[in-house]
């Protein structure tokens, strides 16, 4: 648990940069603002599905707003199956940036 102090919209924005990544179910706006954050801080991002609000629209809006980041995200209608895909993708960037500081370290 993080204590930011802030109100509902200032927490999001820590809550989202401080996850290894966000999964999108149902919700308006304020999920809305969580999914643009994830976006603009290239989290992994997963969107349930056939869930109502926000989660349904997202595809679409993806195409018309976030083009350049639409393969990074996953779109799922199966709960298990979304969160499997997840972690698989969270693991992978993991090894990919322990990869890149070891690297990176090798260089010095």
């Amino acid at each position: 648990m993080v204590y930011t102090g802030e109100d509902y919209s200032g927490r999001d924005i820590t809550m989202t940069k401080s996850a290894d990544a966000v999964i999108i179910v149902c919700g308006r706006m304020g999920t809305l603002h969580e999914f643009a954050t994830a976006v603009e801080t290239k989290k992994p991002i997963g969107v349930l599905e056939r869930t109502g609000g926000v989660a349904d629209e997202i595809r679409s809006l993806i195409k018309r707003v976030y083009s350049r980041e639409s393969e990074k995200i996953i779109f799922e209608s199966d709960p298990k199956t979304l969160v499997k895909k997840m972690i698989e993708t969270i693991d992978k960037n993991k090894k990919h940036n322990i990869a890149h500081l070891k690297r990176a370290k090798q260089k010095k």
